[in-house]
């Protein structure tokens, strides 16, 4: 195609080139978003100073537009505030029209969606979180609580259409629901869960989101046997493949891992990690400015930082006796070595980021010097923070559970593994300890030692309430054993403390909602028959809510987006939380008075509708048929007295009512 080069001496004009290209239905919503934009900046121009080229049929638009601006000073300051200004996701080329050339292969952007779709309006609703469970292979979506405040059961949402799948899973932000069955993943989003996305593809073996939202992967199966075929890398917006890995092993499905923004992914092979850039999905360049793989020996594992793009690698020779086991921390995409340290006779490693990225937990099995695997844990803690580090570790019986409190507090807990002496049989130990930095240490915290049969652990996403629990695995299911004891702790003044206890059998999941105020377990049929329920219980421990549900299969939480709070403004309303208690104190008074309100009217609404439906007409036949008993009796019917009336003239004492009295003064009279 030709395309038309204006003329360079019209020095007055902007170009703005890389934007989506559009069909001219969507010409009216797109002004109005990069006018919107324009305001924001502060910028002087209006619809009419706008004019952008469409193809010769005049269908499709050509990726950029021309912005006339008063003259050359204003044009110039007009293209330096939208230069590099994101338009939806990624950014504009904003240039004098002297320039044009170096804007008019540019590539245009991701196709902008201007769907009518609100997919962010249940975020608005401030107390009442949503949930979706699977029921058969039908899916159900709940608020926990009615958002109207009128009751404090469950309110299911009416869906645009019924979803149908396999299994599902919420993104991380909560934006999509991401449904999967035989034909491949499908993304709902909206008030009513309206289909947005379609991917197709048979027997997909597994799949993971970017934690942006904008990009997924997913494994292919060859067939119907359950072997890996390929991986295949899509944009979310576009529906867009934008990589294929062909010909994978099954061990090769958990080698891939988004960073903490969705900008990079990471892909581990035989001493080589291999970092693809979204969304052009080539290899991050090198010193050379060569795009190349990163060379690590020994590669065994790696984990990304929740907050920084910082990849904490784990390498072990095949041959402990050979050398040494590292840790490396590489920053992307300079491939920086932050840090990197050796440990001796390190078997095995898990990495465990705090959500805060300063710290950084590593679970380490042991082997003894002879070469035989024990059961010692060596649990290290790392602290990074503005590119300086701190080290120190504790070596412990078997650790089977570690688990960060999500707060700033730096308190960790673990489940681990220890001998009991008197009935020579291993049991878990739950421990709370307390990081301490400047210099780097860790202490048990008081109170935090309890021996329970336990299997998880769960942190309130707001800190302090932590949950252990011992839950049902089908795959390891021991026939007489006790499962879905619940253990909830409270850690105040540096102590840890239990507040309660409960028992929801055979459950096989739990989790806390994104507010941290309600926690939920559910159990399924899978182990034990008509055993499908589900309960709901504050931080506390108390059950708010349970209920049976047949045929439930999952039962799960809607994310929500992490808090635009500074770590400084939270540790602030920390500080003031009495204030804001009292604030929600009230809130909630209101609130229930409100409810109590609307069900006394409810009540007082069915009564009148009992009166008028059921008492009425009896009341205007019984008047009816008036004259037709007076024939029966030969003589008119006594006139209704009232019930103390009745009762004065039952007592054996020469008692007369009112009523008699008063009957005797007339007849006087």
């Amino acid at each position: 195609m030709n395309i038309p080069k204006p003329s360079t001496a019209l020095s007055e004009y902007v170009v703005i080139a890389g934007l989506p290209v559009i069909t001219k239905d969507k010409e009216e919503p797109f002004f109005k978003v990069f006018l919107a934009i324009g305001t924001k900046l502060g910028l002087p121009y209006t619809r009419n100073d706008i004019t952008m080229p469409f193809d010769a049929e005049g269908q499709k638009s050509l990726s950029w537009l021309f912005i006339k601006c008063a003259d050359i000073k204003t044009a110039d300051a007009v293209s330096k505030k939208l230069h590099n200004v994101k338009f939806g996701k990624n950014p504009m080329k904003a240039v004098l029209m002297s320039d044009f050339d170096s804007v008019l292969n540019a590539t245009p952007i991701e196709q902008f969606s201007f769907s009518k779709v609100d997919l962010h309006k249940w975020m608005l609703e401030p107390i009442a979180q949503q949930y979706c469970m699977a029921v058969g292979k039908k899916l159900q979506l709940w608020w926990h609580t009615d958002p109207g405040r009128q009751s404090e059961d469950p309110v299911q949402i009416a869906l645009k259409e019924e979803i149908k799948c396999n299994d599902f899973s919420w993104t991380a932000k909560g934006t999509y629901l991401v449904a999967r069955d035989d034909d491949g993943l499908t993304l709902y989003g909206g008030p009513e869960m309206t289909k947005l996305k379609e991917f197709k593809h048979k027997q997909i073996a597994g799949y993971s989101v970017s934690n942006n939202e904008e990009y997924l992967y997913l494994f292919d199966c060859k067939g119907k046997s359950e072997l890996i075929n390929s991986m295949r890398v899509y944009s979310i917006s576009t529906e867009k493949e934008l990589r294929d890995f062909p010909t994978l092993t099954e061990e090769t499905r958990n080698s891939f891992g988004w960073s903490c923004d969705g900008k990079y992914l990471a892909k581990m092979s035989k001493d080589l990690l291999s970092v693809y850039e979204t969304p052009d999905m080539h290899m991050i360049l090198d010193s050379a400015k060569n795009r190349s793989s990163l060379k690590v020996d020994h590669i065994n594992c790696f984990n990304w930082s929740p907050t920084n793009n910082i990849v904490a690698i784990f390498r072990r020779p095949e041959r402990l006796e050979e050398g040494a086991s590292m840790i490396d921390l590489i920053e992307i995409p300079s491939r920086e070595k932050v840090y990197f340290k050796s440990i001796q006779l390190a078997e095995s490693c898990k990495f465990v980021w705090h959500p805060n990225g300063k710290l950084l937990a590593l679970v380490m099995t042991m082997k003894t010097p002879g070469g035989g695997l024990i059961k010692q844990t060596t649990l290290g803690i790392l602290h990074i923070e503005k590119r300086k580090t701190e080290y120190v570790e504790i070596d412990i019986s078997e650790v089977i559970v570690f688990e960060w409190e999500p707060t700033s507090d730096h308190h960790f807990a673990i489940l681990r593994m220890q001998k009991d002496q008197l009935m020579d049989m291993k049991e878990t130990v739950i421990e709370v300890f307390q990081v301490f930095t400047g210099p780097l240490r860790m202490a048990l915290i008081p109170g935090s030692s309890h021996t329970y049969a336990l299997s998880n652990i769960s942190w309130s996403p707001l800190g302090r309430f932590m949950v252990a629990s011992r839950l049902i695995d089908p795959k390891h299911y021991l026939a007489g054993a006790i499962y879905g004891m619940q253990y909830f702790f409270y850690i105040k003044d540096n102590r840890v403390h239990s507040v309660n206890t409960d028992t929801h059998d055979n459950a096989r999941g739990a989790a806390w909602d994104p507010s941290g105020r309600f926690y939920s377990t559910f159990s399924t049929s899978e182990v034990r028959k008509e055993n499908d329920s589900f309960n709901i219980y504050n931080c506390f421990g108390e059950v708010m809510y349970k209920d049976k549900v047949q045929g439930l299969l999952s039962w799960k939480w809607r994310q929500r987006p992490m808090t635009e709070l500074k770590p400084g403004a939270i540790e602030e309303i920390k500080k003031k939380l009495s204030e804001y208690t009292q604030r929600f104190k009230e809130s909630d008074k209101k609130a229930k008075d409100s409810m109590n309100m609307h069900i006394a009217a409810v009540k007082k609404a069915k009564l009148d509708k009992f009166l008028k439906t059921y008492l009425e007409p009896r009341f205007a036949k019984y008047a009816q048929e008036k004259p037709q008993r007076e024939k029966i009796l030969g003589h008119p019917e006594f006139e209704a007295v009232s019930y103390t009336h009745l009762r004065a003239h039952e007592t054996g004492r020469n008692l007369v009512c009112r009523l008699l009295l008063e009957k005797k003064k007339k007849k006087k009279k």
